[in-house]
C-alpha cells in the first residue's frame, strides 16, 4: 500500500500561503525534514500495477543507430581559413592572453608560453606549421581582435595551446558527409586535412587531429 503523503508544502509551505511557523527558521520547505522524509516516502513506495513490466519492454526494444556513427568536431578560423577539429582531441577554448617568448626559441612553430589557470603550457603557432601565414595575416583585422581564443589539445604528455582567430560550435556531421580535399587547397594544409565538409555557408577543412598532434609535439622539439 502507497504511504499516505501529507504535502503541506502545497497548503503553508513555500507553493502555499507560507504560513508555516517552520520557514521562520528554515527558510524554505527544502530544508524541513518533514519535506525530506516525504520524498524518502515516494522513493521507497511500491511501483504501481504494471510498471515494471511496461519499463522492461521499454528497454528490450532495439534501438537504430543508422549505418554510420555521428562525430563532432569543433569549428575555429585561422586568418581566412575554416577548420573542424575532432573534439577527441579538444581539451578546451580559453580566452586569448599574453604570450610569453622563450629565449632562444624563436625559430620554428613555438610562440612561447601562456597561463591557463596557473598551468604554463607551451604555445605554438597551428598557422604556421600548416604553412598558413599568408591566410593567417589575412585575417588579423582590428575589428576582429576581441573574437581571438586560444584552443587547447590534450596528449598523453600533457597540453598544448595554439591561438585561433575564431571559434564558432561544436559541429556534429556523418563521415558520410565529408568530401574530398579541393587541388586549390595548400599541400602543407592538405597534408593535414582529412577532407572538406559544408558548414553554414562554408566550407571547412576537416583536420586529422592525430596529425595535428605530432606536428604540434615535433614543433616542440
Amino acid at each position: 500500500m502507497s504511504p499516505q503523503i501529507d504535502d503541506c508544502w502545497n497548503r503553508i509551505g513555500v507553493r502555499g500561503d507560507s504560513s508555516c511557523p517552520e520557514l521562520i527558521q528554515r527558510a524554505h520547505c527544502r530544508n524541513c525534514p518533514v519535506y525530506s522524509a516525504s520524498a524518502a516516502d515516494l522513493l521507497n513506495r511500491e511501483a504501481p500495477p504494471g510498471y515494471l513490466t511496461d519499463r522492461t519492454r521499454y528497454f528490450e526494444q532495439a534501438v537504430d543507430v543508422g549505418d554510420s556513427e555521428t562525430q563532432s568536431a569543433i569549428v575555429f578560423r585561422i586568418g581566412s581559413e575554416w577548420f573542424a577539429l575532432s573534439t577527441l582531441a579538444f581539451d578546451e577554448v580559453a580566452d586569448q592572453r599574453a604570450i610569453h617568448a622563450l629565449p632562444h626559441r624563436r625559430g620554428g612553430g613555438v610562440l612561447g608560453l601562456v597561463n591557463v589557470r596557473g598551468e604554463l603550457l607551451i604555445c605554438l603557432s597551428l598557422a604556421k606549421i600548416m604553412g598558413l601565414e599568408e591566410a593567417a595575416a589575412e585575417g588579423s583585422t582590428k575589428d576582429r581582435l576581441g573574437r581571438r581564443r586560444l584552443i587547447i589539445l590534450r596528449h598523453a604528455e600533457g597540453r598544448l595551446a595554439f591561438p585561433v582567430d575564431e571559434v564558432q560550435s561544436i559541429h556534429s556531421y556523418d563521415p558520410a558527409e565529408l568530401r574530398a580535399v579541393p587541388a586549390t587547397v595548400a599541400k602543407a594544409a592538405a597534408s593535414y586535412t582529412t577532407g572538406v565538409l559544408a558548414w553554414s555557408d562554408r566550407v571547412v577543412g576537416c583536420l586529422d587531429g592525430h596529425r595535428i598532434l605530432d606536428a604540434l609535439n615535433r614543433g616542440v622539439t
